[in-house]
């Protein structure tokens, strides 16, 4: 029983090699295939704790949310604080209210000539200043 066994192994052998041969190419593109199918699902188990992190915070975060909504809905409701009907106003700028021109800038250029103590001086004038009092 056991040559049988080892004929028939030996002859499938022989004809299954050519064949495996021949479909190598297939093997390859297949298992290349595969490979890429299942790279999305290998970044997922790699990002696993990244994924469960974020989706505690999303459902916190839509918890937390929706709670101080329906608090601040509800408060508004029983403190009867309601949104007026008036249509919102745009605020009024200060220019069109004041009707006085408003003062040129400070220059102190423009100053008096006895006005001179404010005016900035350089160190040939401090120089000479000195040189007078003395």
């Amino acid at each position: 029983m056991s040559f049988i066994f080892s004929v028939t192994t030996q002859l499938l052998s022989y004809l299954l090699s050519p064949l495996l041969f021949l479909l190598s190419p297939v093997i390859y593109l297949g298992r290349l295939a595969l490979y890429l199918t299942l790279l999305p699902l290998r970044i997922l188990i790699r990002l696993e704790a990244f994924i469960y992190f974020m989706t505690g915070a999303v459902l916190i975060g839509a918890t937390i949310g929706m709670f101080l909504y329906f608090t601040g809905t509800g408060l508004s409701h029983v403190l009867r604080i309601e949104d007026s009907d008036e249509p919102h106003r745009r605020p009024v700028k200060h220019e069109a209210i004041d009707p006085a021109p408003q003062d040129s800038p400070f220059d102190y250029l423009d100053l008096k000539t006895e006005d001179h103590k404010f005016l900035p001086s350089t160190i040939l004038e401090e120089e000479e200043t000195s040189y007078d009092s003395e």
